[in-house]
Formats: structure tokens, sequence, C-alpha cells
């Protein structure tokens, strides 16, 4: 798994938005329609896996002068292996597991890796005299401190600053992200209701902060994941990150850094965190500003148009309202969808930006990405909980949950 689920997530996106704008035409009340749709995402998927592969062998990330042979196993193993993971996806659609299969699959791998990254126990060869150090930052404390290469203090400081394998700075952080999430999370605005059809039914209904969950996150990095995959292709595949070339001259070129490639030249480095924030701050202010931004406008951005896309504008909560003959306290239903609009936009973009800034804020700690998967990972676990949990009170034990643990009774 090469490219992870990045296609998948990619493809499922670009397609709804394709739709939504009404750049393709899908009529979503007509099944066949809404096959076709969900045929051409998956295919969209596969063809992302074939490009990406083909990228990487042609910039040379799997070596150099491979043979027709190597080139067609490469293909096989990685495509094969998105393959593998698309339809484990629509099996998850198809009732086999809760919620999205794409939603699933992301918060597993970022459960996985959140404990790889602390509890880790792989051993890796950090130097060229073959010490070792466990992948794990809390089990690496745990080695440096009867480690015979170290002293007692090294031991504690290399387990909060080595900077190669993440340490007890980033891990601490980023559970500490984690933490205000699940904070957030619980914020709402709690709108009074009462049944239009019996008197004396009232009730409220809640408009959660993080309306929209954590997919303008997700989308504001597909989109910056994408910019880099074309100027990778520009520099790397077609200038060979020659710096005297015109493209590199115009884009910037790669250099390498702890055996990755680092974008530090302009233009591209604008949109590319700096390693580290007091190194940024000096050296790259203007990233801050400029990297800030295109993440805020696009998280903002996709928050105002997602909800409408997934039917949870205030105008298709107040034809839900009118189908379930309820309305607003103190108001009539012709104003339901106006009073709604004054609440529903708000919560969209203001939870957009407020996990973007978390996400941002991470990478500007050098996180490398860990502050946006835990704002994913927390957001997309207490969504697959509100499902699980609301399955399971309304069918008992004939839910899902139940079937598979065997458990009577209820929540």
């Amino acid at each position: 798994m090469e490219f992870g689920i990045f296609p998948l997530i990619c493809s499922g996106l670009i397609m709804q938005l394709s739709a939504a704008l009404r750049l393709i035409k899908v009529n979503f009340k007509l099944q066949h329609d809404r096959e076709l749709f969900q045929s051409l995402t998956k295919m969209f998927a596969l063809l992302q896996y074939f490009v990406l592969t083909n990228i990487f062998i042609v910039s040379g990330y799997y070596g150099e002068n491979l043979t027709i042979v190597q080139i067609g196993l490469l293909n096989v193993q990685l495509v094969g292996a998105g393959l593998v993971a698309i339809l484990l996806s629509e099996i998850i659609d198809k009732g086999f597991g809760f919620a999205s299969g794409n939603m699933t699959i992301e918060t597993v791998v970022i459960a996985t890796n959140l404990v790889s990254d602390t509890l880790g126990i792989a051993q890796i060869k950090v130097d060229e005299e073959g010490n070792t150090e466990a992948r794990g930052s809390l089990i690496n404390l745990f080695q440096g401190l009867r480690s015979s290469n170290k002293t007692f203090l090294g031991g504690i400081i290399s387990s909060f600053n080595r900077d190669y394998l993440p340490n007890l700075n980033t891990t601490f952080v980023v559970l500490a992200i984690g933490a205000a999430i699940c904070y957030l999370q619980c914020l709402r605005v709690e709108l009074p209701i009462r049944s239009t059809k019996a008197r004396g039914l009232n009730n409220v209904y809640p408009i959660r902060l993080l309306h929209t969950g954590a997919l303008p996150v997700v989308f504001g990095y597909v989109l910056l994941t994408i910019i880099h995959l074309i100027a990778f292709v520009l520099i790397q595949c077609i200038a060979r990150n020659d710096p005297s070339s015109i493209i590199c001259k115009i884009f910037g070129h790669y250099e390498s850094v702890n055996n990755l490639l680092y974008a530090p030249t302009f233009p591209l480095s604008l949109l590319t965190p700096p390693r580290s924030f007091a190194n940024g701050l000096l050296s790259q202010p203007l990233t801050f500003v400029v990297f800030s931004a295109f993440m805020l406008f696009n998280a903002i951005w996709f928050a105002s148009k997602w909800q409408a896309i997934s039917g949870s504008s205030a105008r298709d909560l107040a034809v839900q309202f009118k189908e379930q003959g309820i309305t607003l306290v103190g108001h009539r239903e012709q104003s339901v969808a106006r009073e709604l609009g004054k609440v529903v936009p708000v919560a969209s973009t203001t939870g957009a930006a407020i996990l973007t800034v978390a996400s941002v804020g991470g990478e500007f700690l050098g996180l490398k990405g860990k502050a946006a998967a835990m704002v994913i990972g927390v957001t997309s676990a207490f969504s697959l909980l509100e499902i699980i949990s609301v399955d399971y009170q309304q069918s008992g034990g004939q839910s899902a949950l139940a079937q598979v643990l065997g458990a009577p009774g209820r929540f």
C-alpha cells in the first residue's frame, strides 16, 4: 500500500464536487445513475493508482534503468494493492460494516499509525554503525534509559528531540490536539423545536460546531497533494531536478533532507510547511502566511459547498423538519429555513476554520501531517461511534454490532 487510500479519498471528493457543481450530469434519484456514478468513482481511483505508480517509476524512486518485467511487476503489485483497497471499501459500503468504507479504513489506519508511533517496538537502523532505535517514542524512552550507547540524561533528551523518528514532543502535542478535538466535538447549539401535529411535544435540535466534520481539512490536503504531485512530475520526471533547468527556475527544485526530498526554493516552498517552527520563522516567514491562507480558504470554501452537497444545508434541514412534522419554537414553518440559515452556515465554516488552524499549527510545529491525521481520526471515530450507537439503540439485538459480538440488550 505505497499510496495508502489517497486515491480512494481523492476520487470520492472530486466526483462528488463534480456532480454538485454540475461538471458531470448525475440524477441520484435514479438507481442506474447512482450505480454508474459509483462505478466511475472506483474506476477513477484505480486509474489514480496506475498513474501514481508510473510517476514514481519514471522519477527513479524504485531505481534507474528498470526492465520491462520489473516495471510490469511493480504495476501489478501497487495497482493490485489499490484494487484490494477499493474492493475492501466496497464491501464495507455494501453493509458489511459501519458508515462508508473510506471513512472506516481511514480511521483504522490513523489509529494504527498513532499506536505505532507511540508504542511501536520495531527496531530501525539509525546510523551507519548499525545502532537501532524503537519506532515508538515511549518505547524508545524506556530503551534509552538502559542503553549502553547513551547516558541516562542523553537517553531522555534523545527521546524528546530526535527528528528522524517519532519523539515524545510530537506524541504529547498530537494527543493534546486529539483531546481538544474531542472537546470541540461536544460543542453545539441546541435549537428548541416542537411538533406541528401534537401539542406539548417539545425537544431540541442540536447544530454541532463541527457540522461538516473533518472533510474540509481532508479536501485541503487532497488539493495540496495534487499540486505537489504536478510539481513533482515537472521537476523530478521532466527536469530531473536540475537547478539550471527552466522548469526548476520557475517552480523550484528539491533537496535531500534526512533521505527525503524537500522543496526549499520559491515558489513551491510557499506550499510546503517548514521543517521546524524556528527555521520557518527565520528563513520562510512568507510560508506561514501563504500556507495558512491557502488551507483556510479551501477549507471554508469546501465547507460552504459541502453542506449543500451532503443534504445538511439550512434548506435541506427545513425540508426534513416539514416532512417530520416539526418546527422551531416561536417561528412559523415558512421561516424555518431562514432561521436555520443563521446558524448552519456559520457552524460549518467556523468548525472548518478551527480544525484547519489546528492542522496547520501542527504542521508549523513539525508534526509532518500527524496533527491533521489526529483531527481526521477523532472526528471520523466520533461519526462511527454515533452511527453504531444509533443502530444499536434502534435495532437492539438485531443490530450489526450485536450480531458480531453476540451481545443482547442495549447501549
